[in-house]
């Protein structure tokens, strides 16, 4: 009866082993310098920069990294996200895929949830790339008069084409994923 009430209670504790993951020989966990993550695993397949926070007339104040980790078709990639200089989670994507493999791009891969390592893999740099920020219905006017950004979050959109016959890609991201894929104009 102790030993289950022990272990009962070790399950509900949170553990090193939990947050930390495996990297190369060593550990990589939370709260981790860039630095020392680099030491460990090796420069990143794909790093993704993008502005989180903004001032009104001093622009951005606060950025966040996604770093990619592809360890080939065997393992899931890895992404690391980094605030403040500081990893402060990881997460693990679908299946990792041969480096340099030429990735399968068309229209019909582009789905909600893919992450932007995987979509720049399967269909190289897009045309072009925009950002947006967007402001949440719930946005307060009592934030907006003191000039507090709250809420308000980046929307990164990339253009793809796919010949000359066919609609051009509006692929819109938020946090790295995939949100939406739209149908744009033709080529001219």
């Amino acid at each position: 009866m102790r030993v289950l009430a022990l272990l009962a209670v070790l399950l509900l504790l949170p553990s090193a082993a939990q947050a930390a993951f495996r990297c190369g020989t060593g550990l990589v966990d939370v709260g981790d310098w860039p630095v020392e993550v680099k030491e460990r695993c090796g420069e990143p397949d794909y790093v993704a920069i993008y502005p989180e926070a903004a001032l009104p007339g001093i622009g951005i104040v606060q950025t966040v990294e996604h770093w990619y980790y592809n360890p080939g078709p065997s393992s899931f990639i890895r992404r690391l996200v980094f605030r403040n200089g500081r990893l402060q989670s990881q997460d693990s994507l679908g299946y990792g895929f041969l480096p340099g493999a030429a990735g399968n791009c068309n229209p019909r891969v582009l789905n909600d949830g893919m992450s932007e390592f995987e979509v720049i893999k399967r269909c190289g740099e897009p045309l072009s790339k925009r950002i947006t920020w967007v402001v949440p219905d719930e946005y307060s006017r009592y934030a907006e008069r003191r000039g507090v950004l709250q809420g308000i979050y980046p929307v990164e959109e990339w253009m793809y084409e796919f010949g000359s016959n066919q609609f051009r890609r509006i692929v819109t991201f938020r946090d790295g994923r995939i949100t939406e894929v739209e149908s744009a104009g033709k080529p001219q």
